[in-house]
């Protein structure tokens, strides 16, 4: 019974949307665990194959690879960012050629990087509110 009034309460970082975070996974920790944690796994995955994409200056694909990473921001609580990939879709829905969305790109990448360490940092803290159900 002592152990239960020391568990501590959990708050998602600031630096994510909280209020739409608490809304989609209310209290289920657990689940919110699971779902960073696959969704950082296929950001980094997702990222490689539009690096490989904005490379072989494919830019259909790149727009597909976009396509497909800007919804993983929404489910980790990066709604702005999500904002931002889209907006990067449509620069290379209209592009012509590679050099026409390569500012573009060096900015996605930064701000998914940025966002990466953001989201493993979740991981390390949501890991250790956890483990105290444990």
């Amino acid at each position: 019974m002592y152990n239960e009034e020391q568990k501590i309460s959990f708050r998602f970082s600031p630096e994510l949307d909280v209020d739409f975070l608490q809304e989609l996974y209310g209290d289920d920790f657990q689940q919110a665990e699971m779902i960073f944690e696959s969704s950082a796994q296929q950001l980094r995955t997702e990222l490689s194959l539009a690096e490989a994409r904005f490379h072989d200056g494919d830019i259909p694909g790149l727009k597909k690879a976009v396509h497909k990473i800007k919804p993983l921001f929404g489910y980790i609580g990066l709604n702005k960012i999500m904002s931002e990939f889209a907006a990067f879709e449509q620069e290379c829905a209209q592009a012509n050629e590679p050099a026409s969305v390569e500012t573009g790109f060096q900015h996605m990448r930064m701000i998914a990087a940025e966002a990466l360490q953001k989201v493993d940092n979740e991981i390390k803290r949501l890991k250790q509110h956890n483990t105290q159900y444990l």
